[in-house]
């Protein structure tokens, strides 16, 4: 598990991570939200005791990263944004480095490595230099190199970046089965299109956590309305004019489009649609846009 009690992190003198406090049990996978500096990078960033607290305390597994940062570190698995520069440097000789680290040796680390370099796409490539690495395949040969050493809690930062769908749906795959595990993940999202394999939610914003819980919209509907979007093909103006009574700011931004807001309390997306179809009028599609979560950023 990981514990944040009233953390706090300055950078270039200035506090960009705010005394944030919440904690995530074994077994959870929390998609970190905000826009870009919110804090998100910086907050994994002292989780993972790779820049120090200004206050406050993390602990992972109950160990303090102020008391005991080796100890700490010993049970994270961390993957920053992008690779660091190790010129020269071969995937295969990246794994080794790390797998010897470790503690592991011959079969083992050679089973280790064997397994990041497919992960990464690069099974049978361990001679591949790292500066030439596609963005993706950068971004899952870190992943292995977290997984080395079987963490307990796994910290990605912009995880899907750079990925190809492919990929993005190992990485899903991986992170749903970290959770079968009983390992925590904790990673900060660059955009608000959060899968499905994120069992909670959290939204940072300038440095201060301002919301968080499960998942699920319902957890975050309190005071606030969704903007909405149903595709009615070539009966749009209508729509808008039968929407105008469920919800608000219904109008037409295309022959076939309505948009307009839902407050949750009195009418959800499903009772929009409902009411488009009961109105003899076709629906072809309908969702958030953005998504729901992206609109908890604002």
């Amino acid at each position: 598990m990981i514990q944040f009690d009233r953390a706090s992190v300055e950078r270039g003198g200035q506090i960009v991570v705010e005394s944030v406090s919440c904690d995530w049990a074994a077994g959870r996978a929390v998609a970190l939200i905000g826009r870009g500096g919110a804090g998100k990078t910086s907050l994994l960033a002292a989780a993972a005791t790779a820049v120090p607290l200004h206050a406050g305390d993390i602990l992972v597994e109950g160990r303090s990263v102020r008391r005991v940062p080796d100890a700490v570190r010993r049970e994270i698995g961390y993957v920053p944004a992008t690779m660091p520069e190790w010129p020269g440097l071969r995937a295969g000789e990246f794994l080794e480095l790390f797998a010897t680290a470790s503690g592991l040796r011959g079969a083992a680390a050679r089973g280790a490595v064997d397994r990041g370099l497919a992960l990464a796409g690069l099974a049978g490539r361990g001679g591949t230099a790292l500066e030439t690495l596609a963005a993706g395949q950068a971004k899952l040969l870190l992943v292995a190199r977290a997984l080395m050493h079987d963490p307990r809690v796994l910290l990605l930062d912009d995880p899907f970046g750079g990925l190809d769908p492919a990929g993005r749906m190992r990485l899903e795959q991986l992170i749903g089965d970290a959770q079968l595990m009983g390992r925590t993940v904790l990673a900060a999202l660059d955009d608000a299109d959060v899968p499905a394999c994120f069992t909670d939610l959290a939204v940072l914003r300038e440095g201060r956590l301002v919301a968080a819980g499960e998942h699920d919209r319902r957890h975050f509907e309190a005071g606030r309305q969704w903007v909405c979007r149903i595709v009615s093909p070539g009966h749009a103006e209508a729509a808008a004019r039968m929407l105008a009574a469920v919800a608000a700011d219904a109008r037409a931004i295309d022959a076939d489009t309505v948009e307009c807001r839902s407050d949750p309390r009195l009418a959800a997306l499903a009772d929009l649609v409902a009411a488009v179809v009961h109105a003899g009028l076709p629906v072809e599609q309908a969702g958030f846009t953005p998504p729901w979560p992206a609109q908890l950023l604002d």
